[in-house]
């Protein structure tokens, strides 16, 4: 069948049925991508997201996605270098893409990137916006005055050249069809579909050119992976395409059942990122940079390369590289309204919907004019199993709005917790 041949409806129609695409039919969508009306391209990602794609459907969409636009080709090392080695990873530290498949109060990416630039990786990152009710990096990153996502290629690939770090939002020139097929899939129910989170993920991260791929996966009830299995069915997707494709890739499953570290709110996560970065802050979320890191090298060199400062000297580098200014964060920051909820007998914390804290801060940081209150969300103060005492803090919400806004807010979040006057275990933080 020629290519020219091929029509959207027929296309649709194939895939309601449960048949599979061949490469060229799946090239023909994404060449044809911005001549397919949004109605009949939001028919086509919906029947894939009912019936699913085998694992070389996914593999050709990942590699159609990818080259849609731009791909980065960076430079590489000496010929004997293997990204498949352990050994050859260490010694030549390559370029390294990470990735979270979206959490509440995920800010690791803030923290792993100038940990990774300080250990001499180079740290290439394309970051979309919130999808649904998660938080995205590129909107806690426009927490910070004048930090630009806008960096064409000669910027952002001499910045990786001098810095180390380089993350930009993800524009026309880089995996085009991924940004239309993830816009319509956050407005038509379809975001957990797990070949098109695993193709956009990856898709993105080979246009990044990165020599390395590092998934953050989320499982809980504050992630699109709710449960272990299908955690683990978005696990082995990712690892085929990898496969399928040839590319190093590393997959980690952690836990999202309740808020990562403290902070859960754009600019309130950047602050907590600030403060594990200079070595004043040690939670859940810097354990699993940790653990994230140490997957590329040994765990003794991430420690000191926090404790000596490296990181902090290479996150300044990298916010005042795109323009953004630390000093006028940190005053803006410590002006923000707020109000506590206070405990009013002794407690623990059994367990937390995280889906529902995620879009209470969502909500709470939209304005009347549709902008976004960058400065709004919530604080915890204590974690699932930790003892609450009387009179102390359980959380704190933030937000530049009316006090009633502010009290409605903690309403919805006290309504999210469920308390327990019995001792409840910790959460685990990795699944293996």
């Amino acid at each position: 069948m020629m290519e020219s041949s091929y029509n959207i409806i027929d296309l649709i129609d194939k895939k309601i049925k449960g048949l599979a695409y061949s490469n060229d039919e799946i090239n023909w969508v994404i060449n044809n991508i911005d001549t397919i009306p949004d109605f009949q391209l939001s028919a086509w990602v919906t029947a894939v997201f009912i019936k699913g794609l085998d694992k070389k459907e996914t593999a050709e969409l990942t590699r159609a996605m990818a080259y849609s636009g731009h791909v980065l080709t960076l430079k590489r090392h000496d010929d004997e270098f293997n990204p498949g080695n352990p050994e050859a990873l260490i010694s030549n530290r390559g370029f390294v893409d990470k990735h979270s498949t979206g959490g509440v109060g995920d800010k690791v990416s803030l923290v792993l990137s100038p940990v990774l630039a300080a250990l001499g990786f180079k740290v290439s990152k394309f970051s979309g916006g919130s999808l649904g009710y998660t938080g995205g990096t590129a909107d806690k990153l426009n927490s910070i005055p004048g930090f630009s996502l806008d960096l064409d290629i000669k910027r952002f690939e001499a910045q990786i050249k001098d810095v180390g770090i380089a993350l930009a939002s993800q524009t026309e020139d880089y995996a085009p069809a991924d940004k239309k097929i993830y816009a319509l899939r956050d407005k038509t129910a379809t975001v957990e579909s797990v070949p098109l989170i695993a193709s956009s993920v990856m898709s993105k991260k080979i246009a990044a050119g990165a020599d390395t791929i590092l998934i953050d996966l989320k499982c809980g009830s504050g992630a699109f992976m709710k449960d272990k299995s299908s955690a683990k069915a978005l696990k082995k997707e990712i690892l085929s395409i990898g496969s399928e494709l040839k590319l190093d890739v590393r997959v980690l499953i952690s836990n999202m059942d309740q808020p990562l570290g403290y902070a859960v709110g754009n600019a309130l996560e950047v602050q907590e990122a600030i403060e594990i970065l200079d070595g004043k802050l040690k939670n859940d979320t810097y354990d699993l940079v940790l653990e994230l890191a140490s997957q590329l090298v040994p765990k003794s060199e991430v420690i000191d390369s926090i404790e000596s400062g490296k990181a902090a000297v290479k996150f300044d580098e990298w916010i005042s590289a795109q323009g953004g200014d630390l000093k006028k964060f940190t005053e803006t920051y410590k002006e923000i309204p707020n109000l506590d909820f206070i405990a009013t007998e002794d407690a623990y914390m059994k367990s937390i919907s995280c889906e529902m804290i995620g879009n209470i801060a969502n909500r709470l940081a939209l304005k009347t004019d549709a902008t976004k209150d960058y400065s709004a969300g919530v604080i915890f103060h204590k974690k699932i199993g930790e003892p609450i005492k009387k009179g102390e803090k359980v959380f704190t919400v933030y937000a530049s709005q009316e006090k009633e806004n502010l009290e409605n807010a903690m309403a919805q979040i006290v309504e999210a917790i469920y308390f327990s006057h019995s001792k409840t275990s910790l959460p685990k933080l990795i699944f293996k």
